[in-house]
């Protein structure tokens, strides 16, 4: 009984995480997401309150996922090369967005609209995500004199290669013809993300000690 609940439920945001992304979130209504999930719109009002709490769902799901790899490398501070856990972080990071693409997407599309859930969530996960990334950013000035960027302009930058693409997914479909699903446009961002923070920190030979992050 309780697996068929999970299921439901597992059904349910799957159908609106589609349909959020096809239509957006206004124009999508509780009924598309209840036909084409084939559920009772009681249903989804039971698990999720309505529409709006099924999209706090998701975001919050997709959150909650981020800070955890954000707060296990912080905690990394203590015994590791900041530069290095940068490096690992936002690999980490980035394949975490890959992997649930689609709730980056819808959560990315939400923050440019301002509401109370969007100033709520401001406060709470991406204070947090600004704290993480700000002790590790003081940790690399620390440890190297040269990196002269302030925190603003870095963080900004930053932000802007974890969020692009998918702050913009018709953009690259339908311009640059790359679909977000595409692994190996994903590689190649990836590695030119990397080459990013390695001139940053100017970093000119490959880092050799890869290896020492998973440890």
């Amino acid at each position: 009984m309780e697996q068929d609940k999970l299921a439901t439920k597992k059904k349910v945001i799957e159908t609106a995480l589609t349909l959020f992304k096809i239509n957006g979130y206004q124009g999508t209504s509780v009924r598309d997401i209840s036909k084409k999930a084939n559920v009772n719109i009681a249903t989804i009002s039971y698990y999720f309150k309505g529409k709006q709490g099924l999209l706090e769902h998701i975001i919050v799901d997709f959150l909650e996922g981020y800070i955890e790899i954000l707060d296990k490398h912080c905690l990394s501070l203590y015994d590791k090369n900041a530069n290095l856990i940068l490096m690992n972080l936002v690999g980490e990071v980035l394949n975490y967005y890959f992997l649930k693409k689609e709730y980056a997407s819808i959560f990315y599309r939400e923050l440019t609209i301002d509401s109370v859930f969007i100033r709520e969530i401001m406060m709470t996960y991406l204070a947090r995500e600004r704290y993480t990334f700000t002790q590790i950013y003081d940790a690399i000035r620390m440890s190297n004199a040269k990196l002269t960027m302030p925190f603003s302009v870095f963080f900004v930058q930053l932000k802007s290669f974890l969020s692009t693409p998918y702050l913009f997914p018709g953009y690259l479909n339908e311009v640059l013809y790359i679909q977000q699903n595409d692994l190996y446009f994903f590689e190649r961002y990836k590695e030119y993300v990397e080459k990013w923070i390695e001139s940053l920190f100017d970093m000119d030979e490959r880092l050799v000690t890869r290896v020492e992050l998973s440890s």
